[in-house]
């Protein structure tokens, strides 16, 4: 009797035991998700951390692996797909990066660092209105972020929109004042704009915080030129040589310097070193017989005319000069038939500055600069014709006259490799 009441306390206790483990698994069942979910939410954070310190340690590709990884944890992390993208960016695979930072922003609209990712691959790819309006709206989420504007500068620079340009140079100095590139970039917008005195102005602003920066000292030679200010561009053009930056441009202009002075060996020397610098240089070819010439080196400075026009055959001075050149030689026929090149490669040049003109009026007007293709054309000059048209069509895409201009010298070109 005893043992069957035992057994009877007994049953209560263990229904009790079973209850308990249901109510366990119902708690399991109705808050296991979550706690998983947090485990994973958490195991993505560290994934992310631990990319973030390859990433700054210079190792993309390894960074690359663990923002995969905390998305396959988390597909909603905006944070580990911007990273993602920036680990392509930061080896200039921008075709790459631009999908993953465009599912962070659809994510997140407000993500910062996916929307400037974005811009800066949209313009490493040179998509030109995709990337302006990206970087604007970079711009809307923090007005002051200096380095923004300077990227937008550097865009529109690219394309020639100098004015807008130098807005965006002149913002960027104005929240930092020091920075160099901003400033350097400013004084090069107005050096194009044909205000070299304005140039000159932040080239000196720039220098006087960077004293040692060889390529602005090169600008402001560039600059100096340009007002015929001649003693001051050879200084900034020696003191850019002392740091180091030995450009064909800077010896050619200190070689047009000391012909001014009428010091012709110093001059000859200064082409000599461009050519050095950059055999293709077709002015200083065209100089250096001049020089030549003006020391009675007649067939010694023909010989240099004629690598100025191969290097360029639409050189009108190298064309002129060895025309005059074999005018005074007697041989009359050849310089009259480069006389007749002549004139006509300076119709072509007058059209061109006039076409010019037209086109800095009016920037974003597609037809200006459309005309200055087909003036190309006309001339000749195929190569400079698509470079004009492939960059109209990044302003405007739906320009129809100018993709069939395209078109059409692929086929040209297309053809003559065939052939």
């Amino acid at each position: 009797m005893a043992r069957k009441k035992k057994n009877r306390e007994q049953v209560p206790r263990r229904r009790l035991l079973y209850i308990g483990a249901a109510a366990l698994v119902l708690a399991l069942g109705l808050g296991g998700s979550y706690w998983y979910s947090q485990y994973r939410a958490n195991a993505a954070q560290k994934a992310v951390e631990q990319g973030d310190r390859l990433l700054g340690k210079g190792q993309p590709d390894e960074a690359a692996r663990y923002y995969q990884q905390a998305i396959e944890l988390d597909s909603d992390l905006a944070q580990a797909h911007s990273n993602l993208g920036a680990t392509h960016a930061a080896l200039e695979r921008f075709d790459a990066a631009v999908p993953h930072y465009e599912q962070a922003l659809a994510l997140d609209p407000e993500h910062f660092e996916a929307r400037i990712g974005l811009a800066i691959s949209l313009d490493g790819l040179g998509r030109f209105l995709t990337a302006e309006d990206s970087y604007k709206k970079a711009l809307v989420l923090r007005p002051d972020f200096g380095a923004i504007y300077y990227n937008l500068g550097n865009l529109y620079l690219q394309q020639g929109l100098y004015a807008e340009a130098a807005a965006q140079y002149e913002e960027a100095v104005r929240l930092l004042p020091a920075f160099l590139h901003a400033r350097a970039n400013l004084g090069r917008v107005y050096h194009l704009q044909h205000r070299p005195g304005e140039a000159i102005a932040e080239y000196q602003r720039a220098l006087a915080e960077h004293p040692d920066e060889g390529p602005v000292y090169a600008r402001l030679g560039e600059s100096y030129m340009a007002l015929s200010q001649y003693a001051e561009a050879r200084a900034a053009y020696r003191r850019a040589v002392e740091l180091g930056v030995e450009t064909a441009s800077a010896f050619y202009d200190l070689g047009v310097i000391s012909e001014q002075e009428g010091k012709l060996e110093a001059a000859r020397s200064y082409f000599h070193q461009a050519l050095l610098k950059n055999a293709a240089h077709a002015d200083s070819y065209h100089r250096l017989g001049a020089v030549t010439a003006k020391l009675g080196h007649e067939e010694q400075a023909a010989t240099y005319y004629l690598e100025a026009i191969k290097r360029d055959l639409g050189h009108a001075g190298a064309h002129y000069s060895l025309a005059q050149l074999y005018l005074k030689q007697g041989r009359s026929d050849e310089g009259r038939e480069l006389m007749q090149v002549f004139a006509k490669l300076k119709e072509y040049e007058g059209r061109l500055a006039s076409l010019k003109r037209a086109a800095s009026r009016s920037p974003r007007s597609p037809e200006p600069t459309y005309n200055l293709g087909v003036l190309h054309l006309e001339f000749g000059y195929v190569n400079k014709a698509a470079a004009v048209f492939e960059q109209l069509l990044k302003l405007h895409p739906e320009f129809s006259a100018a993709q069939e201009r395209l078109a059409e010298i692929e086929r040209v070109r297309a053809a003559h490799s065939a052939g």
